[in-house]
């Protein structure tokens, strides 16, 4: 990884050779990476609804048959479904304010 000071180097190059601020360069990185990390999270969100149909059937299905001791696959895949649709709010309310 890049060190602050290889990054400000970069940065005032940057903006010297293209028709942009250090700021318009900063906000489309910031922009970048929120929209790809929406992208990965949702195409993990709909993975999840192909197997599952719905938070709430898995919820269902795991109130139903419980979380085997020898297997946690359902448990697992709801607190994965919690953590990306938590994610996902975070990082759309980021994209929303800017």
């Amino acid at each position: 990884m890049a060190t602050t000071t290889q990054v400000q180097q970069l940065l005032e190059r940057s903006s010297a050779v293209l028709p942009v601020t250090d700021e318009d360069i900063i906000w489309r990185g910031i922009t970048t990476e929120i929209v790809e990390r929406i992208v990965q999270l949702k195409k993990a969100r709909v993975a999840l609804e192909q197997k599952y149909g719905s938070l709430e059937s898995l919820k269902q299905r795991i109130g139903q048959q419980g979380v085997s001791v020898d297997d946690h696959a359902f448990y697992t895949d709801l607190l994965e479904w919690k953590a990306i649709n938590h994610e996902l709010s975070e990082t759309i309310g980021i994209l929303e304010s800017m």
